[in-house]
Order: structure tokens, then C-alpha cells, then sequence
């Protein structure tokens, strides 16, 4: 063997050491250890945060909670917690408060994450949902698996101008219901579940109530010519195509952010809790695509379709055309993201399942990990064609 060919074999070999070492030992995820008297969910109690990855590490204070609704009942908690001062997690934007999303019914650990991503992908100017990243979580010495770090959606996150008068967030406001809304009250005295300003502060439940009015009352001429002005029409029309794209019958009316970033902008969607999508519900029931979301019950949305003065469907066939041209609302892109997720998570999947079993408490069945990402794909066989039937789209 010359002196060439032994260069390229000897090359080729270390190439291949590399290789073999760099996926066998590859780049674990950031930690996260809580240590807390308890985890409560009616109250925050102090605790101390410790943050560890290949390069950082450090110990904070602060305050924590557990948090979620009907989530609440599942064995793996998620939690808030707020640290003392601002720090960057897991290469996150900079923040004190930040979220632990257990995602226990969602075994993929991805629904949440990709339709966030998605949504950005969309409109990154206008589009605004959670920025996430994957970590492993200690509470109080004991281990309790894989959780998605996830940014909170404040007054910073979503750019708002904190001096402006009428700069202002709502947390699911009941906004399009229209009347029938008298039992939907879960805060006394903060009806439409002002987040920012501090209610106490300034109350803006009065200023929403008029858009409220506006939405149900306003004449069809008025509607059709105010209602840009009143909402970025751009957004609600991404709003709605992705909740039609992921099957999102639950975000419907709920599991967003209305925002409102000064005087001279108007309201948009953050989109929030997308666990039911991709042929999973929010209680993680096998649901494919035997119901969709009726949007009809959106009051917003039930106006624009119907308005005689605005061409409402036209907008949303053009908007979809445009994401299936550019190749988001595709089976190929979303699998890209899930291979993606997947790249980065897996080994931790499969240590989080050792400490809760794929047949545990609140799962409708015993699916694996892998056959949950093949739902997945599945579903985007089944609803993909629906959705250029129902649009008129057809590739060039």
C-alpha cells in the first residue's frame, strides 16, 4: 500500500472513531434540579433552582409552583418557577419566570414544541408562541424525567410597550363567545382574565368588553371595515389555519394569548397548549381526524366566513396555498421537525418511561414512543389531502 492510500485508509478509520464516539457519547441535556419543602399547586413556595450543562452551572433562588388543570391529575407534575434574577436557560431568551411542562399525555414530547415552532415559521413578525427546549429534571434529589422548558408569555416575550396605556395581555379571555359566556367567570372580578397590566394596577376587562360588543353588535359594513384595524387579520388568519392543519379543536376558544402591544397595533394570537394535534386529543385520546373543529362556535371567526362585505375564505385558501407552496404545511417538513426532536431527546425518552411506564395512569393505551411518532405521520397522510380538498389547493 503506498503512502497515499494508507493516508486516506488511516483517515477514514479516525473519521469513523469520531463518528462512532460522537453518537455514543453525544452532548447530554442541560439539568435542572428544584429543591423545595413542597411543590403545591394552590401556593408558590421558596426553593433553590440549580442549572447544569456542559458549561454552566450555578444556583439561584426563588419561588415555585405546580401548575396545570386537568393536567394536574396526572402523576408527573409541571411547575412555574420564578428565579431571583434574569438568567437564560438551555439557550432560551433571557427571563426570571419560566415554565416545566411535564407533558405526560403526550408521549412524542414534541406536539407542543413542533406547533410552536410552526406557528413562528409562519410569520416570524407576527406569529409569537413559546420558545422551548428540552431538559432533564431532579426534584429534591429524585429524578422525575424528560420536561420541555418553555418560555413564559409576558409583557417582554411578546414585545409589548410596558408605558403604553393601552398595551395589555388576556390569558383564554372569553371574548368569542359572544352571550352565552355567563358561566365561563374563574376569576371574580377579572372576567376576561386580564395577565398585563396588573389588574389591580389598571382595569382593562371594560375595554375589552367593548370589543367584545363590537365582534357581536357592529353591523356588517362596520365589521368588515373596522375589523382589520381591531385584530391583525394576517394573524387570525395563521390562527386559524394551524389549528386546522394540527386538528386543535380545543384551541378553538381557548389555550391562546390576546395581546395587544400599544395604541397603534392591533390584537393578536399567541398560540398556547397544542398537546391536542396530530391525531392525539388534549386528554390523549386516539382521535386521527374523526372530529374536527368546529368553528363555527368562534364568534370572530363565525362573522368573518360570514360576512357579506369581506371575503373572508378567499383569504384563508390564498394563506394556505402560500404555507403549502412554501412547503411548512407538509408532511416532509413536519417530519424533518419531528426527526429533529427526536435526534435530541431520544435516549431521554427512553429514561423518562423507565420512571413512568408507557401503560401508566391516564393513557388510553400502551403505544410506544416510535408508534406515537408514526401516529403522527399517519395523520398528516389522512388530514393533508382533506385540507387541499376542502381549500382547493393543487401542486403545481
Amino acid at each position: 500500500m503506498n503512502k497515499t492510500c494508507f493516508t486516506i485508509v488511516f483517515t477514514l478509520f479516525i473519521l469513523s472513531l469520531f463518528t462512532l464516539f460522537s453518537c455514543e457519547h453525544s452532548q447530554p441535556l442541560p439539568t435542572i434540579e428544584l429543591t423545595a419543602e413542597s411543590f403545591q399547586f394552590d401556593q408558590k413556595n421558596s426553593c433553590e433552582i440549580t442549572y447544569f450543562d456542559n458549561a454552566i452551572q450555578f444556583t439561584e433562588s426563588g419561588k415555585i409552583k405546580c401548575r396545570g388543570g386537568s393536567s394536574s391529575g396526572f402523576p408527573k407534575h409541571s411547575f412555574t418557577f420564578k428565579m431571583a434574577h434574569q438568567r437564560s436557560l438551555a439557550g432560551l431568551p433571557s427571563q426570571r419566570t419560566y415554565i416545566l411542562n411535564a407533558n405526560y399525555i403526550d408521549k412524542t414530547m414534541m406536539r407542543h414544541k413542533i406547533c410552536f415552532d410552526l406557528f413562528r415559521e409562519m410569520n416570524p413578525e407576527k406569529n409569537l408562541a413559546s420558545q422551548c427546549a428540552y431538559v432533564n429534571v431532579i426534584t429534591n434529589g429524585k429524578p422525575v424525567g424528560l420536561y420541555v422548558l418553555m418560555q413564559k408569555l409576558n409583557a417582554g416575550s411578546l414585545g409589548l410597550n410596558k408605558k403604553d396605556s393601552l398595551a395589555m395581555i388576556f390569558k383564554d379571555p372569553p371574548i368569542f363567545y359572544g352571550e352565552n359566556r355567563l358561566e365561563w367567570v374563574q376569576e371574580p372580578g377579572n372576567y376576561f382574565q386580564q395577565n398585563f397590566p396588573d389588574i389591580e394596577e389598571k382595569d382593562l376587562n371594560g375595554y375589552m368588553e367593548n370589543v367584545m360588543q363590537f365582534i357581536i353588535n357592529a353591523n356588517d359594513s362596520i365589521f368588515a371595515h373596522d375589523i382589520g384595524h381591531l385584530f391583525d387579520l394576517e394573524n387570525i388568519l395563521d390562527w386559524h389555519l394551524l389549528l386546522m392543519f394540527t386538528n386543535n379543536g380545543d384551541g378553538v376558544m381557548k389555550n391562546f394569548y390576546l395581546y395587544k402591544r400599544d395604541s397603534f397595533t392591533p390584537f393578536r394570537i399567541a398560540i398556547w397548549d397544542y398537546d391536542d394535534s396530530f391525531g392525539r386529543d388534549g386528554e390523549g385520546e386516539l382521535k386521527m381526524t374523526k372530529s374536527l373543529p368546529n368553528f363555527d362556535r368562534c364568534l370572530l371567526l363565525n362573522r368573518l366566513q360570514n360576512s357579506p362585505y369581506f371575503n373572508y375564505d378567499e383569504c384563508l385558501r390564498q394563506r394556505y396555498k402560500e404555507l403549502r407552496d412554501a412547503g411548512l404545511f407538509s408532511k416532509k417538513h413536519i417530519q424533518k421537525m419531528i426527526e429533529a426532536n427526536d435526534k435530541i431527546i431520544r435516549k431521554d425518552v427512553e429514561r423518562n418511561f423507565k420512571i413512568w411506564p408507557i401503560d401508566g395512569i391516564g393513557y388510553y393505551d400502551s403505544k410506544s414512543y416510535e408508534e406515537e411518532l408514526e401516529i403522527m405521520l399517519q395523520y398528516l397522510d389522512i388530514r393533508i389531502p382533506q385540507l387541499d380538498k376542502e381549500l382547493g389547493y393543487s401542486a403545481h
